[in-house]
């Protein structure tokens, strides 16, 4: 079943940086989507970029974006592609910020869609 996990608060602007969100994987796992959304969205800027790493290492070949003035990765013009989409049991798990555009996006969680491996 999917996990969704919160890298933020509802209400305190996004900032950029690494190990937003660490925890542990509760079991083998094979990873076979990804999705963002936000509170409230960004205004203008550059894209809201997002990546998941495992044990230290991007695990993502096309990072995870959120375009302005939208609350979801869904529809965003570039969609995130994983690289490798294998997760050990007890690997660990960690999201970066990279990019924020204007400081206004608020509320960020990631949706995971993995299946026992």
């Amino acid at each position: 079943p999917p996990m969704t996990v919160a890298l933020s608060d509802e209400i305190t602007a996004l900032t950029a940086g690494t190990g937003k969100l660490t925890f542990r994987a509760p079991g083998a796992r094979t990873l076979t989507g990804i999705r963002a959304s936000l509170t409230t969205a960004q205004a203008s800027g550059p894209a809201l970029t997002v990546d998941m790493n495992v044990n230290g290492a991007s695990i993502l070949g096309t990072k995870l974006t959120i375009d302005n003035a939208e609350k979801t990765s869904v529809t965003a013009a570039t969609q995130p592609a994983i690289a490798s989409a294998a997760i050990a049991d007890d690997a660990e798990i960690s999201f970066d910020i990279d990019q924020v555009g204007d400081g206004t996006a608020t509320g960020l969680k990631v949706t995971l869609y993995w299946s026992a491996a």
